[in-house]
């Protein structure tokens, strides 16, 4: 009898160890297979279309994964996880949301007072955009609704009309709110790939990849990633070193269970890629929010993400949002108004300007976050500016002589900083006005099954 129930328990022992276990949720029946190139064609020949991950459907997700990765023909294989929107819950109790440090009328000042700068493009991949949206209509171009495989991609959520507010919503027009960007040649990219499932912003793994590819092979500059999930994906992974691979920052929510990125796993923004920069959420009093994960290795930089304020669906607006999804795009248009005022910038400067600039004050609570303190819009200005001389002054001397008028220095960055966004107008003229705005809230989390194709 105790042989017999030995080897009852060493089956069963055996079945669970045979299928993977994945701390995600998946859509049941597709699995993201990357299949090797076959030996027979040289790595040039095989484009980058197929060299990426396809989704293929399959009768049982866990025996097709552990059936698949014993082909010797498939690099690797996963599930199709289901992804989060990363707000909280509107009602967050937070009063006052005053963010002075990271000194936004400086950084408006300093780019009203400098040449036109290059145009930068930002793909927001979210959940669409309120498309006619009078405070974002202008600034939007053609993107892309992998949720629902057409060319049109609204809203039915409002988390990504929120985001979209937050970096590009206009300025300076006595109405609704004023977005970080609203004074800078750019233009943002909606890639949807979330949708309203039952109440809950979700979208699958395999349409993020493919909004992914589809922001960088059409020209965008930085891409917002306001979202994720708590499973490594190598597809991925992938997608995110391909917009490395082009020159593509990408800014990423940390997450919003307060854990320790370090110790859990999160995703995109975990991944160690030279092009992330993973943003969490501060409060108006120069605290982490309670709500925010965070990481001394893999967790860059706090951003304000309590009690914002931005666009809504049906050209409206909302009061207050939380979330590190709100905190991402802050990071978003601030490396906008960076590299939109040098052509030459890589991605690795702007993150490294970003990330060096922080503002550090000894009542803030930003132990556990790499660079130790909030993004500063001026400062990172003032840093590219210097950045930019730099190169000038390093460049080779021109070969003929040129007169003092050619060579003489151009505007300088205008005035200090003090205050940052708190309301919806502002005075013309006067660029420590109000511009207010901005960012957080509502929660959503995210089951929904669709397929991608």
């Amino acid at each position: 009898m105790k042989d017999a129930t030995r080897t009852i328990i060493g089956i069963l022992v055996g079945l669970s160890f045979s299928f993977p276990a994945f701390a995600t949720d998946f859509i049941p029946g597709e699995v993201i297979v990357k299949f090797k190139a076959p030996a027979s064609h040289a790595h040039s020949a095989v484009s980058a279309e197929e060299s990426r991950a396809i989704t293929v459907a399959v009768e049982d997700t866990e025996s097709a994964i552990s059936e698949l990765n014993e082909r010797a023909d498939v690099e690797y294989v996963e599930p199709n996880y289901i992804i989060e929107a990363e707000a909280v819950p509107n009602d967050w109790p937070y009063a006052e949301t005053v963010w002075a440090d990271v000194e936004l009328p400086g950084a408006w000042d300093f780019i009203s007072g400098s040449e036109s700068g290059q145009k930068v493009t930002i793909a927001v991949i979210d959940s669409g955009v309120d498309l006619d949206h009078p405070d974002l209509q202008s600034s939007l171009i053609t993107g892309y609704d992998y949720a629902n495989n057409d060319s049109s991609p609204e809203d039915d959520t409002g988390h990504g009309t929120r985001v979209c507010g937050i970096i590009g919503a206009l300025g300076d027009n006595g109405t609704g709110v004023a977005g970080l960007i609203w004074n800078i040649d750019s233009e943002i990219m909606p890639v949807k790939f979330m949708k309203n499932n039952d109440g809950k912003t979700t979208g699958t793994l395999s349409d993020a990849i493919n909004s992914i590819y589809y922001a960088v092979d059409h020209g965008a500059d930085i891409i917002n990633a306001s979202w994720g999930f708590y499973s490594y994906s190598r597809s991925l992974e992938d997608a995110v070193r391909y917009a490395m691979d082009n020159g593509v920052l990408f800014i990423a929510s940390a997450g919003n269970k307060g854990q320790d990125n370090d110790l859990n796993e999160h995703y995109p923004s975990n991944y160690p890629l030279e092009n992330v920069i993973a943003v969490a959420a501060m409060s108006s009093s120069g605290d982490l929010a309670s709500f925010s994960n965070y990481g001394l290795q893999s967790v860059h930089i706090a951003a304000p993400g309590v009690g914002l304020s931005s666009t809504d669906n049906n050209g409206g607006y909302v009061s207050w949002i939380s979330g590190t999804s709100y905190a991402a795009p802050f990071v978003a248009g601030i490396a906008a108004m960076v590299r939109s005022q040098s052509p030459d910038i890589s991605y690795g400067e702007v993150r490294d300007i970003i990330i060096s600039t922080v503002t550090k004050e000894s009542g803030y609570r930003f132990n556990y976050v790499a660079s130790g303190g909030c993004i500063n819009a001026y400062q990172a200005l003032l840093a590219e500016q210097e950045l930019d001389v730099a190169a000038r002054d390093s460049a080779p001397a021109p070969s003929q002589q040129t007169s003092s008028s050619d060579t003489a220095a151009s505007g300088e960055g205008g005035g200090g900083g003090g205050g940052c966004m708190i309301d919806s107008s502002r005075n013309t003229g006067s660029a420590l006005s109000l511009l207010a705005f901005i960012i957080f809230a509502v929660a959503f989390r995210m089951p929904r099954y669709r397929h991608l194709g």
